[in-house]
C-alpha cells in the first residue's frame, strides 16, 4: 500500500450490498461499497453490521425521499479487500447524504483510513437488506442474549445461577 492510500476519500458512492457466506453460527460479513472510481470489500463483524445499519435507521425520518441516479460503473480492476476495525456515520441534512468514515486493515495489516458520502435514501434501502442479514442467523437467548447453538446452548442466567446448564 502505498503512503497517499493510508487516507482514501472515495467520494459519492452509489451502491452498498450488504452480504455473508456461511451457515448461521459460522458466517462471515461484508459490504461491497461501489463508488465511481473505486470497489470496497469490507469484512465486518456481524455486530458491527448491525450496528452500523442500526445508526443508518436513525436518519430516516430526515430522508426527503427524493429520487436517485443510478449510475453504470468503471469499478476498478480488482477490488480493495480490508477488514472494517471502526466506523462512525455523519448525516448531512442540506443535501440528505450520510457521511461514512472508516478504519480498516488490510492482509498485510497495513491501517486506511477512508471516507465516503452515500444518499439517504439509497442508504435507508441498504438499512434494511442489512438487517434482514442479521436477523437471518442463529436465535438469541432471552436470558443471557448470546446465541443459541443447533445443538443446544449453555445459559449462566437460568433460574438466576451462574452455574452453566446446557438448554437443548
Amino acid at each position: 500500500m502505498k503512503d497517499k492510500e493510508k487516507y482514501l476519500n472515495l467520494g459519492e458512492c452509489f451502491q452498498i450490498t450488504p452480504n455473508s457466506y456461511g451457515k448461521p453460527g459460522h458466517r462471515t460479513f461484508i459490504i461491497e461499497i461501489s463508488c465511481k472510481d473505486h470497489f470496497i470489500k469490507l469484512w465486518l463483524e456481524k455486530q458491527q453490521l448491525a450496528l452500523m445499519f442500526q445508526d443508518v435507521k436513525k436518519f430516516e425520518s430526515f430522508s426527503n425521499k427524493k429520487s436517485f441516479q443510478n449510475l453504470n460503473l468503471s469499478n476498478s480492476e480488482s477490488p480493495l479487500e480490508y477488514k472494517l476495525v471502526d466506523f462512525a456515520l455523519e448525516y448531512q441534512s442540506n443535501e440528505d447524504y450520510i457521511d461514512f468514515y472508516f478504519v480498516a486493515v488490510d492482509g498485510d495489516d497495513k491501517t486506511l483510513a477512508a471516507t465516503f458520502t452515500y444518499q439517504n435514501v439509497l442508504a435507508q434501502k441498504t438499512s434494511k437488506e442489512a438487517l434482514v442479514i442479521v436477523s437471518k442467523g442463529r436465535p438469541i437467548c432471552g436470558l443471557c442474549f448470546n446465541p443459541i447453538n443447533e445443538d443446544g446452548h449453555f445459559c449462566i442466567k437460568l433460574n438466576g445461577h451462574i452455574e452453566n446448564i446446557k438448554i437443548v
